[in-house]
Protein backbone atom coordinates (compact mmCIF):
# COMPACT_ATOMS: atom_id res chain seq x y z
CA UNK A 1 0.00 0.00 0.00
CA UNK A 2 2.91 2.07 0.86
CA UNK A 3 4.34 1.73 -2.66
CA UNK A 4 1.17 2.48 -4.42
CA UNK A 5 0.83 5.75 -2.30
CA UNK A 6 3.86 7.22 -3.15
CA UNK A 7 3.58 6.32 -7.30
CA UNK A 8 0.38 7.96 -7.26
CA UNK A 9 1.76 11.51 -5.43
CA UNK A 10 4.76 11.06 -8.22
CA UNK A 11 2.22 10.67 -10.56
CA UNK A 12 0.44 13.51 -9.39
CA UNK A 13 4.19 15.93 -9.54
CA UNK A 14 4.92 15.04 -12.73
CA UNK A 15 1.61 16.18 -14.22
CA UNK A 16 2.19 19.48 -12.19
CA UNK A 17 5.56 19.63 -13.90
CA UNK A 18 3.81 19.03 -17.11
CA UNK A 19 1.22 22.11 -16.57
CA UNK A 20 4.11 24.18 -15.70
CA UNK A 21 6.55 23.45 -18.46
CA UNK A 22 3.26 23.65 -20.72
CA UNK A 23 2.90 26.98 -19.71
CA UNK A 24 6.45 27.84 -19.88
CA UNK A 25 6.38 26.91 -23.47
CA UNK A 26 3.24 28.70 -24.38
CA UNK A 27 3.85 31.84 -22.89
CA UNK A 28 7.86 31.55 -24.44
CA UNK A 29 6.29 31.20 -27.80
CA UNK A 30 3.55 33.98 -27.27
CA UNK A 31 6.89 36.44 -26.42
CA UNK A 32 8.60 34.84 -29.49
CA UNK A 33 6.48 35.49 -32.02
CA UNK A 34 5.84 38.76 -31.16
CA UNK A 35 9.21 40.48 -31.32
CA UNK A 36 10.91 38.14 -34.09
CA UNK A 37 9.82 39.60 -37.36
CA UNK A 38 10.97 42.98 -35.77
CA UNK A 39 14.39 41.40 -34.79
CA UNK A 40 14.78 39.88 -38.31
CA UNK A 41 14.01 42.68 -40.22
CA UNK A 42 16.59 44.85 -38.10
CA UNK A 43 18.86 42.42 -38.57
CA UNK A 44 20.49 43.32 -42.38
CA UNK A 45 19.70 47.03 -41.68
CA UNK A 46 22.12 47.32 -38.47
CA UNK A 47 24.81 45.22 -40.38
CA UNK A 48 24.90 47.80 -43.10
CA UNK A 49 24.75 50.28 -40.87
CA UNK A 50 28.20 49.29 -38.84
CA UNK A 51 29.35 48.62 -42.09
CA UNK A 52 29.60 52.57 -42.45
CA UNK A 53 30.53 52.46 -38.68
CA UNK A 54 33.68 50.16 -39.58
CA UNK A 55 34.94 52.17 -43.01
CA UNK A 56 34.61 55.05 -40.50
CA UNK A 57 37.27 53.53 -37.89
CA UNK A 58 39.29 51.87 -40.99
CA UNK A 59 39.34 54.12 -43.58
CA UNK A 60 39.98 57.16 -41.71
CA UNK A 61 42.38 55.38 -39.23
CA UNK A 62 44.77 58.22 -39.37
CA UNK A 63 42.17 61.22 -38.60
CA UNK A 64 40.71 58.53 -35.74
CA UNK A 65 44.45 58.42 -34.43
CA UNK A 66 44.81 61.91 -34.17
CA UNK A 67 41.69 62.05 -32.37
CA UNK A 68 42.05 59.99 -30.02
CA UNK A 69 45.73 61.35 -30.07
CA UNK A 70 43.65 64.41 -28.67
CA UNK A 71 41.78 62.88 -26.05
CA UNK A 72 44.70 61.61 -24.37
CA UNK A 73 46.17 64.73 -24.26
CA UNK A 74 43.02 66.35 -22.62
CA UNK A 75 42.29 68.75 -25.87
CA UNK A 76 39.32 70.55 -24.79
CA UNK A 77 38.42 71.18 -27.80
CA UNK A 78 37.22 67.36 -28.36
CA UNK A 79 33.82 66.59 -27.50
CA UNK A 80 33.28 64.89 -24.08
CA UNK A 81 31.86 61.80 -24.60
CA UNK A 82 34.40 61.43 -27.45
CA UNK A 83 37.04 61.25 -24.74
CA UNK A 84 37.76 57.66 -23.40
CA UNK A 85 40.08 55.73 -21.14
CA UNK A 86 41.71 53.52 -23.82
CA UNK A 87 40.62 50.26 -22.70
CA UNK A 88 37.94 47.51 -24.23
CA UNK A 89 34.60 46.42 -22.29
CA UNK A 90 33.52 42.78 -22.15
CA UNK A 91 29.82 42.53 -21.77
CA UNK A 92 27.74 39.34 -20.40
CA UNK A 93 24.14 39.50 -21.46
CA UNK A 94 22.53 36.75 -19.34
CA UNK A 95 19.20 37.10 -17.83
CA UNK A 96 17.01 37.16 -14.45
CA UNK A 97 15.28 34.52 -14.81
CA UNK A 98 15.84 30.83 -15.51
CA UNK A 99 14.89 27.67 -17.28
CA UNK A 100 16.52 29.69 -20.82
CA UNK A 101 17.86 25.87 -21.91
CA UNK A 102 20.98 25.50 -22.82
CA UNK A 103 22.02 29.08 -24.94
CA UNK A 104 22.91 30.50 -21.58
CA UNK A 105 24.89 28.04 -20.79
CA UNK A 106 27.15 28.21 -24.04
CA UNK A 107 26.91 31.95 -24.38
CA UNK A 108 28.57 32.29 -20.54
CA UNK A 109 31.04 29.59 -22.17
CA UNK A 110 31.76 31.51 -24.99
CA UNK A 111 32.38 34.69 -22.78
CA UNK A 112 34.77 33.26 -20.63
CA UNK A 113 36.88 31.60 -23.33
CA UNK A 114 37.28 35.46 -24.36
CA UNK A 115 37.93 36.76 -21.06
CA UNK A 116 40.41 33.94 -20.17
CA UNK A 117 42.76 35.25 -23.83
CA UNK A 118 42.62 39.58 -22.23
CA UNK A 119 44.97 41.39 -20.02
CA UNK A 120 43.28 42.73 -16.68
CA UNK A 121 45.05 45.77 -16.85
CA UNK A 122 43.42 46.75 -20.16
CA UNK A 123 40.09 44.81 -20.23
CA UNK A 124 36.58 45.11 -18.04
CA UNK A 125 33.85 43.26 -17.43
CA UNK A 126 30.20 43.93 -17.15
CA UNK A 127 27.60 41.36 -16.34
CA UNK A 128 23.95 42.26 -17.21
CA UNK A 129 21.14 40.07 -15.39
CA UNK A 130 21.50 37.97 -12.55
CA UNK A 131 21.66 34.58 -13.61
CA UNK A 132 24.93 35.82 -15.30
CA UNK A 133 25.87 37.18 -12.18
CA UNK A 134 25.50 34.33 -10.00
CA UNK A 135 27.57 31.96 -12.69
CA UNK A 136 30.17 34.12 -13.02
CA UNK A 137 30.46 34.38 -9.12
CA UNK A 138 30.10 30.54 -8.70
CA UNK A 139 32.52 30.38 -11.29
CA UNK A 140 35.59 31.16 -9.33
CA UNK A 141 36.97 33.97 -11.51
CA UNK A 142 38.52 36.06 -9.65
CA UNK A 143 38.18 40.03 -11.99
CA UNK A 144 36.20 42.10 -10.71
CA UNK A 145 33.89 43.09 -12.64
CA UNK A 146 30.61 45.55 -12.89
CA UNK A 147 27.11 44.67 -12.52
CA UNK A 148 23.87 46.14 -14.41
CA UNK A 149 20.30 44.67 -13.70
CA UNK A 150 17.56 45.25 -16.51
CA UNK A 151 14.09 43.68 -16.54
CA UNK A 152 14.20 40.38 -19.09
CA UNK A 153 11.42 42.08 -20.96
CA UNK A 154 10.39 45.75 -21.21
CA UNK A 155 13.62 47.15 -20.97
CA UNK A 156 13.25 51.41 -21.32
CA UNK A 157 15.13 54.41 -22.62
CA UNK A 158 16.37 54.91 -19.04
CA UNK A 159 18.31 51.38 -18.86
CA UNK A 160 19.92 52.16 -22.64
CA UNK A 161 21.16 55.32 -20.97
CA UNK A 162 22.65 53.90 -18.02
CA UNK A 163 24.52 51.61 -20.05
CA UNK A 164 25.57 53.87 -22.79
CA UNK A 165 27.37 55.89 -20.42
CA UNK A 166 29.44 53.51 -19.07
CA UNK A 167 30.00 52.18 -22.83
CA UNK A 168 31.30 55.60 -23.85
CA UNK A 169 33.86 55.52 -21.40
CA UNK A 170 35.55 52.82 -23.62
CA UNK A 171 37.49 52.45 -26.90
CA UNK A 172 35.88 49.05 -27.24
CA UNK A 173 32.88 47.03 -26.67
CA UNK A 174 32.32 43.51 -27.21
CA UNK A 175 28.87 42.10 -26.27
CA UNK A 176 28.40 38.25 -25.87
CA UNK A 177 24.79 37.05 -26.22
CA UNK A 178 22.32 34.38 -27.19
CA UNK A 179 21.34 35.03 -31.41
CA UNK A 180 18.39 33.23 -32.81
CA UNK A 181 18.92 31.66 -36.09
CA UNK A 182 15.69 29.25 -35.85
CA UNK A 183 13.48 27.88 -33.19
CA UNK A 184 16.11 24.74 -33.14
CA UNK A 185 19.15 26.31 -32.95
CA UNK A 186 20.47 29.42 -31.19
CA UNK A 187 24.41 30.62 -31.62
CA UNK A 188 26.50 32.35 -28.57
CA UNK A 189 27.95 34.69 -30.27
CA UNK A 190 30.23 38.10 -29.16
CA UNK A 191 30.28 41.04 -31.26
CA UNK A 192 31.75 44.54 -31.22
CA UNK A 193 29.37 47.37 -31.11
CA UNK A 194 32.03 50.03 -31.34
CA UNK A 195 32.94 49.73 -35.35
CA UNK A 196 35.59 47.44 -35.23
CA UNK A 197 33.70 44.58 -37.02
CA UNK A 198 30.57 44.29 -38.75
CA UNK A 199 28.02 43.61 -36.23
CA UNK A 200 27.47 40.27 -35.75
CA UNK A 201 29.48 39.19 -38.10
CA UNK A 202 31.74 36.18 -37.94
CA UNK A 203 34.80 38.67 -38.48
CA UNK A 204 36.73 38.81 -35.55
CA UNK A 205 39.17 41.78 -36.95
CA UNK A 206 38.63 45.00 -38.65
CA UNK A 207 39.64 44.83 -42.69
CA UNK A 208 41.50 47.16 -44.11
CA UNK A 209 39.38 49.59 -46.66
CA UNK A 210 41.09 51.08 -49.47
CA UNK A 211 37.69 53.28 -49.91
CA UNK A 212 37.67 57.24 -49.20
CA UNK A 213 34.76 59.31 -47.88
CA UNK A 214 34.15 63.31 -47.30
CA UNK A 215 32.20 63.44 -44.11
CA UNK A 216 29.87 66.48 -43.53
CA UNK A 217 29.90 69.23 -41.79
CA UNK A 218 33.51 67.43 -40.06
CA UNK A 219 34.80 63.65 -39.42
CA UNK A 220 34.70 64.35 -35.48
CA UNK A 221 31.22 65.16 -35.33
CA UNK A 222 30.26 61.91 -37.65
CA UNK A 223 32.14 59.93 -34.75
CA UNK A 224 30.02 61.63 -32.15
CA UNK A 225 26.91 60.98 -33.77
CA UNK A 226 28.13 56.99 -34.56
CA UNK A 227 29.67 57.11 -30.78
CA UNK A 228 26.09 57.90 -29.19
CA UNK A 229 22.93 56.79 -31.56
CA UNK A 230 24.22 53.99 -33.94
CA UNK A 231 26.20 52.19 -30.65
CA UNK A 232 22.82 52.26 -28.87
CA UNK A 233 21.09 51.38 -31.55
CA UNK A 234 23.53 48.54 -31.88
CA UNK A 235 23.12 47.27 -28.39
CA UNK A 236 19.52 47.48 -28.95
CA UNK A 237 19.13 45.30 -31.23
CA UNK A 238 21.45 42.77 -29.00
CA UNK A 239 18.86 42.84 -26.10
CA UNK A 240 16.03 41.61 -28.19
CA UNK A 241 18.01 38.95 -30.11
CA UNK A 242 18.93 37.53 -26.68
CA UNK A 243 15.53 37.90 -25.63
CA UNK A 244 14.21 35.95 -28.95
CA UNK A 245 17.20 33.48 -28.44
CA UNK A 246 16.55 32.69 -24.83
CA UNK A 247 12.59 32.06 -25.86
CA UNK A 248 13.26 29.90 -28.77
CA UNK A 249 15.86 27.96 -26.24
CA UNK A 250 13.27 27.66 -23.44
CA UNK A 251 10.89 26.52 -26.11
CA UNK A 252 12.90 23.73 -26.86
CA UNK A 253 14.26 23.03 -22.97
CA UNK A 254 10.44 22.65 -22.62
CA UNK A 255 9.78 20.62 -25.10
CA UNK A 256 12.59 18.25 -23.80
CA UNK A 257 11.19 18.34 -20.37
CA UNK A 258 7.96 17.58 -21.63
CA UNK A 259 9.13 13.90 -23.29
CA UNK A 260 11.33 13.26 -20.56
CA UNK A 261 7.96 13.64 -18.12
CA UNK A 262 5.86 11.42 -20.47
CA UNK A 263 8.54 8.94 -20.34
CA UNK A 264 8.68 9.08 -16.60
CA UNK A 265 4.98 8.99 -16.39
CA UNK A 266 4.61 5.92 -18.54
CA UNK A 267 6.90 4.48 -16.24
CA UNK A 268 5.07 5.11 -13.31
CA UNK A 269 1.63 3.97 -14.98
CA UNK A 270 3.41 0.86 -15.23
CA UNK A 271 4.71 -0.03 -12.72
CA UNK A 272 1.22 1.37 -11.24
CA UNK A 273 -0.39 -1.26 -12.93
CA UNK A 274 1.60 -3.96 -12.64
CA UNK A 275 1.24 -3.63 -8.71
CA UNK A 276 -2.32 -3.60 -9.33
CA UNK A 277 -2.13 -7.12 -11.26
CA UNK A 278 0.19 -8.25 -8.24
CA UNK A 279 -2.70 -7.36 -6.10
CA UNK A 280 -5.12 -8.45 -7.85
CA UNK A 281 -3.29 -11.86 -8.16
CA UNK A 282 -2.06 -11.89 -4.43
CA UNK A 283 -5.91 -11.55 -3.75
CA UNK A 284 -7.03 -14.59 -6.05
CA UNK A 285 -4.75 -16.96 -4.44
CA UNK A 286 -5.87 -15.58 -1.35
CA UNK A 287 -9.43 -16.79 -2.39
CA UNK A 288 -8.24 -19.92 -3.97
CA UNK A 289 -6.45 -20.77 -0.49
CA UNK A 290 -9.41 -20.18 1.48
CA UNK A 291 -12.02 -22.34 -0.71
CA UNK A 292 -9.55 -25.03 -0.70
CA UNK A 293 -9.13 -24.67 3.54
CA UNK A 294 -13.34 -25.31 3.37
CA UNK A 295 -13.23 -27.67 1.04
Amino acid sequence: MPQRKIIAENLEALNSLKDLAESYEEIAVIRMQKIKTSVLKARDFLADLSDVFVDLKSSYNREVLELISKRKKGDKSILPLLQKNGKTLLVYLASNGRLYGAVTQRTYKLFIQSLKKTDPTTTDILIIGTAGKEMYEGSGVARPFTFFDIPDVGVELKHIKGLMQKFLQYDRVQVYYGKFDNVINQTPIGTSITGDNIFESEVVETVNRDDRFIFEPILEKIFYFFETQIIANLFSQTLLENQLARHASRVNAMEEALIHIEEESKKLTQAKNQLKHQMQNKKQLETISGLAIWG
